[in-house]
């Protein structure tokens, strides 16, 4: 994690670049003025350390800076603009008292936006780089992200209902095709999916068994061994070298698991061993200042072993022999299936340009020359898949006769388009925004 100056020392990058009075910010000197409103929608303010938290947000999704003022100027005002959208489109939504958004929804679209992102990195352990270089660990940047996917949900929802009613002829698409031909794309050589996904998990036993070796640790503690030197040596943490360290932390900063045990300890207490997604910890209270904790922890990471292994392999030969004689493939997939996404829908992922596959996707389907073919298991970062031919399409120009549906949903798409942007006017002509210099 980066250090208190390194973050401090990037946030006022930033802010001088947005050209916000470093005096201005609360808590960077001893003087706290008020920071400046950058803009003003309806009552809502928006302020210059909110557009500074997005470009942040930006660099983290996207890994790219503004290299020089003029990418910069234009970074901020493409996402003031987006932003201004936003609150438009969220005060909206907010009148339609039938719009509702669960916390379990958020949760979920959370964690699907952070893989997404995450996808976009060569492995995960850059995308945490990437991160911590923004002065995050990731549970600081879901925490700062939730709002705006709870937002997001609320706007897709309030646009859906809106665009449901939008329909479009086979006239339209005709239209749409002749005047838009020279600029659409070629079609990629494609291939349509499905899948059942097996992953790699640790057994009752594993985890059992790293619960004891957890629990003799613990015992040393008691007895008086450093927890320092037990952490150095025992802990799977990125804080195992620094004695477990957290610092200075309140029950915001971890998991409800972790902090409804952690703050409730007093100085010099050791916990028993606690459960939470991360695995087991073993945690120390150092010292207590106000709502925070100076807190350390051992953990203890629950990994599948060899023999875990050895039984999601099992279970994907045993698959595979059911398909093989006769057992429909899409109930399979909504029985056996780690896939949340597809296990509905009998394990169906849609489209895919070849071209964009993962190279064991690749390698499956010189193996599954014909429609409805089979393979497994193909192996990927998140587990086994058992792939599923279900349709394929030639690469080539596309026309409105071998390619209509594909067609209408781009024609589909434009039309969505220009009635989102009309009705996005119509809502700022009955709003009031203003835009503030950013000087």
């Amino acid at each position: 994690m980066m250090s208190a100056p390194l973050m401090k020392h990037f946030l006022i990058h930033i802010l001088v670049l947005l050209g916000i009075s470093l005096t201005a910010i609360p808590g960077l000197f001893a003087a706290e003025p008020i920071e400046r409103i950058i803009a003003v929608v309806g009552r809502e303010p928006i302020m210059a350390s909110e557009l500074a938290a997005q470009i942040q947000l930006y660099i983290i999704q996207t890994n790219e800076k503004p290299q020089n003022q003029r990418d910069l100027e234009m970074l901020q005002s493409n996402i003031l603009n987006q932003m201004i959208s936003e609150r438009l489109f969220l005060i909206e939504a907010r009148k339609d008292t039938l719009i509702r958004v669960t916390p379990q929804e958020i949760d979920k679209a959370l964690d699907e936006h952070i893989a997404k992102i995450a996808s976009q990195f060569e492995t995960e352990d850059a995308f945490l780089d990437q991160i911590a270089k923004e002065g995050m660990t990731l549970r600081e940047y879901k925490k700062r992200l939730r709002p705006e996917i709870e937002n997001q949900l609320f706007k897709q929802r309030l646009i859906n209902s809106k665009l449901s009613k939008i329909s479009i002829s086979r006239q339209e698409v005709i239209d749409f095709y002749d005047k838009f031909r020279d600029s659409i794309p070629d079609q990629p050589e494609a291939v349509k999916l499905a899948h059942i996904l097996i992953t790699f998990q640790p057994s009752g036993g594993t985890e059992d068994s790293i619960m004891q070796v957890a629990e003799k640790v613990r015992e040393q503690a008691a007895a008086g061994v450093d927890f320092v030197t037990l952490a150095a040596q025992y802990s799977d943490g990125p804080t195992a070298l620094t004695g477990g360290d957290l610092g200075f932390i309140s029950s915001d900063d971890v998991v409800p698991e972790f902090g409804r045990v952690a703050f409730n300890l007093k100085p010099g207490d050791i916990s028993a061993p606690i459960r939470t997604e991360f695995g087991i910890h073993i945690i120390k209270c150092e010292e207590i200042s106000g709502k925070q904790a100076h807190l350390r922890h051992i953990l203890f990471q629950v990994k599948p072993t060899a023999a875990d292994s050895l039984l999601a392999y099992n279970l994907v030969d045993s698959l595979l022999n059911e398909i093989k004689n006769g057992v429909d493939f899409r109930e399979l997939a909504k029985i056996y299936s780690a896939d949340d996404d597809s296990r509905k829908a009998g394990g169906e992922l849609g489209w895919f340009a070849i071209r964009d596959l993962p190279p064991s996707f690749g390698l499956a389907l010189e193996k599954m020359p014909n429609i409805n073919d089979v393979y497994g298991p193909a192996m990927t970062e998140y587990g086994l898949h058992i792939l599923k031919k279900l349709d394929w399409q030639k690469g080539g120009t596309l026309n409105p006769q071998d390619n209509f549906d594909q067609i209408k949903e781009m024609a589909r798409q434009s039309k969505t388009g220009e009635y989102v942007d009309k009705w996005l006017e119509d809502i700022k002509e009955k709003t009031f925004v203003e835009i503030r210099n950013l000087d």
